[in-house]
């Protein structure tokens, strides 16, 4: 008969063996490219009603206004556009390698992803929102499904990316009227 720490150890060990790598367990969220953002939902529209409907989404970015010249983020959905001035606090924010696209799912999930399409990791390469939760690159063509973490839709017949993957996805908290995208 075997001693109970004998067997405890041979468990441990089996156990430890089996476990994930870091890899695997952080393959969820993105960290290749940094990401530090935070919104007070109500001052902006698009976002306001993208984190109250379901299967809604907006696009986020930093870029400059073209009549002032000055850094404003903008914000996007699929009827408008509108730019807001960048104040103290969001001076130092992140916004991945293209943008971001948040929203709430349609299972009542909020979510974020990067703006700009993953096989073609440029950031001039940002996705077009349509009106069924996915998102489109111009360039490779490949569908990205917004409702499903960015899981790949569908891919064309002549992409050129032979193993493509999904959306780069960040955290994202939404408590009260405020929403965190951070890696």
């Amino acid at each position: 008969m075997r001693r109970p720490t004998t067997i405890v150890l041979t468990v441990l060990t089996i156990l430890l063996a089996t476990s994930c790598q870091k890899d695997e367990a952080q393959k969820t969220y993105s960290t290749k490219y940094p990401v530090r953002c935070n919104f007070y939902v109500p001052t902006y529209t698009q976002l306001f009603n993208a984190m109250a409907g379901y299967g809604q989404y907006v696009t986020v970015r930093q870029t400059t206004d073209r009549q002032s010249g000055t850094s404003v983020i903008q914000m996007s959905d699929m009827l408008s556009t509108d730019n807001y001035a960048i104040d103290a606090t969001m001076r130092y924010f992140n916004y991945g390698l293209g943008g971001l696209i948040i929203g709430m799912s349609t299972y009542t999930e909020p979510l974020a992803f990067d703006l700009a399409c993953p096989n073609c990791d440029r950031a001039e390469r940002r996705l077009s929102l349509k009106d069924d939760g996915t998102a489109v690159c111009s360039k490779c063509g490949i569908t990205y499904d917004l409702n499903n973490y960015g899981f790949i839709r569908s891919v064309p017949d002549q992409c050129q990316h032979l193993t493509p993957r999904g959306l780069y996805r960040y955290r994202i908290t939404f408590y009260g009227d405020n929403v965190s995208v951070y890696n």
